[in-house]
């Protein structure tokens, strides 16, 4: 339950991301996404560990390796991703930090996927709101959230996962990584290199 403080803050960080949203897309340019990546080269360095971590755990424990796989999906939406055009979109350089910050501490990703999905498109020429896994029904978005659920099941219920859960996390993962990142830094001249490390291309 939250104070009334925490209320207010929910409520003004709601309005806030509603406008920035709706006006500030058009105000985007490439060099502020670009320069956001190129000061943090190793933004994407702690996501991939975590995504090399679950691997080596698929075969042992399934449960272990969802819970890490969801981890990674989720910091490298939010830090790899989000984060930058947050901190792309907001200009008074002392507050970008403040906001891009606010932005991946709130839980959802639903509110952000116009400007993710119009970021996609413009920096890596992916439709994300209707990108499937090779052989695969649902959308990724559906994917992420049965995939937080099992993990949820996972942590707050002491349920076991499969290992279908568990490599199906682990192609999610791969994606936002390998495609939706890579991708983006391809289209502002940079590239991403094997251990999470953004380099000029």
């Amino acid at each position: 339950m939250n104070t009334p403080d925490e209320d207010a803050r929910d409520e003004w960080y709601s309005t806030l991301v509603d406008e920035i949203s709706g006006q500030a897309i058009d105000e985007f340019t490439f060099e502020r996404l670009r320069s956001y990546y190129v000061s943090n080269r190793t933004l994407a360095v702690s996501a991939i560990s975590i995504f090399h971590e679950a691997r080596k755990l698929l075969e042992v424990s399934p449960s272990s390796a969802l819970v890490l796989f969801t981890t990674s999906i989720e910091v490298g939406l939010k830090v790899t991703l989000l984060k930058p055009v947050i901190y792309g979109l907001v200009h008074n350089e002392s507050v970008a930090d403040l906001i891009s910050d606010l932005a991946v501490k709130h839980n959802g990703f639903d509110r952000f996927k116009p400007l993710l999905a119009r970021v996609l498109k413009e920096y890596g020429s992916i439709d994300f709101n209707s990108p499937k896994i090779e052989g695969h029904s649902k959308t990724i978005w559906e994917e992420i959230t049965q995939l937080q659920g099992a993990r949820n099941a996972v942590v707050h219920r002491a349920e076991l996962a499969d290992s279908a859960t568990a490599k199906l996390a682990q192609e999610v993962a791969f994606m936002i990584f390998d495609k939706f990142l890579r991708s983006i830094l391809n289209g502002l001249s940079l590239e991403l290199k094997q251990g999470g490390e953004i380099c000029n291309a």
